[in-house]
């Protein structure tokens, strides 16, 4: 499912379920009355459920039910639909019984609104997911033997709902010496069996130019090809190492300011920073005499670390560390972290601190992760490119952090590496946005570090 069509998907869905929103409610104040509903009652709660309904799509959001763990059956739909709409209905009593905004208290209305949306989306989402597993699959043939083609065929042949069918996998190496075309012959008697093949050939370069010559005749056939790195990328979300070279960075990474996003995301950041610096205000003296009683050592920890352009900031964070602690990997449970540290995490309430950061413009709230610029020296040392990182601002959350937790060896910083990659690839508002819901998310769940 490449990346135009799961967005288009999405909002479809998106769609759906605000239209089983609408018609639930419709339904019950039907079901309440006994009664079609008169212009006067439906106008008194349009306004309110709708904005109830915008909060519930966010619920919705977090829970995944518009990511992987829906697309793929990751998950239960009965049980993530279940959870989710306890927690609507958690909001829905505080929004009208607590917040008073509005004259309405719609008691037996909302439980029959809750019940209703719950059995509707059931039946919705079901008839979605049987779409997905059962709707016409686009046939590919696949050429190559690299790693990463194995596991990009593997997943293809596990997951029926990215939209796609594995007729065949060729090992590129058995092309490349095929003299007597017994390679070829075999793919011929594929197109035969099958209309409508999409070739997906990892590298042409490993292929010798007579069997290049052939692909290129199957244009004229009109047989479709896909490009393999963008496919990897749409499914695995990711931008391997193996595949980045300077010729690449040059061709698909764009180091110039784009007015359409950078100046709405930094107003964004000021915006969001000065807000979000005030209200958790609320919340310094618990966390300062938690941390103060926890050990009796200093409240703040501020380190350098390494921005944009690879220029170093001082960054502030509330400790959760030991004092004199030394400067490396982390386990999960790591005794260098305090018992307050290892909760501060946890919730990410020890970052709070950063919006100061984000204020001057040091940090945004979405990018990658920011290094100790003693450990960044070392890591570019044995990663290459990994400077790429800064070429944009580190942020409060990213890609990377939503996508796998905190790296603890140079193996799982490689593989930072490719989400962050993925990310100043693909940058935008839209990208944005879903990586602070998913953020919230993890946080709730107390997933990562």
């Amino acid at each position: 499912m490449n990346r135009f069509k799961k967005r288009f998907l999405t909002f479809l869905i998106l769609a759906g379920d605000l239209a089983v929103f609408y018609v639930s409610l419709w339904l019950a104040l039907f079901l309440r009355y006994f009664a079609i509903p008169s212009q006067r009652v439906f106008d008194e709660h349009i306004l309110p459920f709708s904005l109830l309904f915008v909060v519930w799509l966010a619920v919705f959001y977090i829970a995944d039910l518009y990511g992987r763990s829906f697309y793929l059956g990751e998950k239960k739909l009965f049980g993530m639909l279940l959870k989710s709409q306890l927690i609507n209905s958690v909001i829905a009593i505080s929004f009208f019984y607590l917040l008073t905004f509005y004259d309405i208290t719609p008691k037996t209305v909302l439980f029959i609104d809750l019940f209703a949306s719950f059995v509707l989306l059931l039946l919705w989402r079901t008839a979605i997911g049987y779409l997905l597993k059962f709707s016409f699959k686009k046939k590919l043939i696949l050429v190559g033997s690299g790693s990463e083609f194995e596991e990009l065929v593997s997943c293809l042949e596990q997951n029926e709902r990215y939209g796609f069918q594995v007729i065949a996998k060729i090992d590129s190496r058995d092309l490349a010496g095929d003299r007597d075309g017994r390679g070829r012959r075999q793919m011929e008697s594929l197109m035969a069996s099958n209309r409508d093949l999409i070739f997906v050939i990892e590298s042409m370069e490993d292929l010798p130019a007579p069997v290049v010559s052939y692909f290129y005749g199957l244009m004229f056939l009109g047989k479709e090809f896909f490009d393999f790195q963008k496919l990897y990328q749409d499914i695995f979300q990711y931008v391997p190492l193996s595949f980045v070279d300077d010729k690449w960075l040059l061709s698909n990474i764009s180091s110039g300011r784009n007015n359409f996003y950078d100046l709405p995301k930094r107003w964004l950041d000021i915006i969001i920073s000065l807000a979000g610096g005030l209200v958790s205000l609320i919340l310094y003296p618990l966390i300062v005499c938690a941390i103060i009683l926890d050990d009796g050592g200093p409240v703040f920890f501020m380190n350098f670390r390494v921005g944009q352009k690879n220029k170093t900031f001082k960054q502030i964070k509330f400790r959760t560390m030991r004092v004199n602690a030394d400067a490396r990997w982390l386990d999960k449970d790591d005794k260098q972290i305090t018992r307050i540290g290892r909760w501060l995490r946890r919730t990410r309430l020890d970052e709070l601190p950063q919006l100061w950061n984000v204020l001057k413009g040091d940090m945004s709230f979405v990018g990658p992760r920011p290094d100790f610029a003693e450990f960044a020296k070392i890591l570019e040392t044995k990663i290459p490119y990994y400077n790429i990182r800064n070429l944009i601002k580190p942020g409060l959350t990213g890609w990377a952090q939503i996508q796998q937790l905190a790296p603890r060896s140079v193996e799982e910083t490689h593989k930072r590496l490719a989400y962050d990659i993925y990310y100043i690839k693909n940058r935008s508002l839209l990208l944005d946005l879903m990586i602070i819901l998913q953020t919230i998310r993890t946080i709730l769940s107390t997933n990562g570090t």
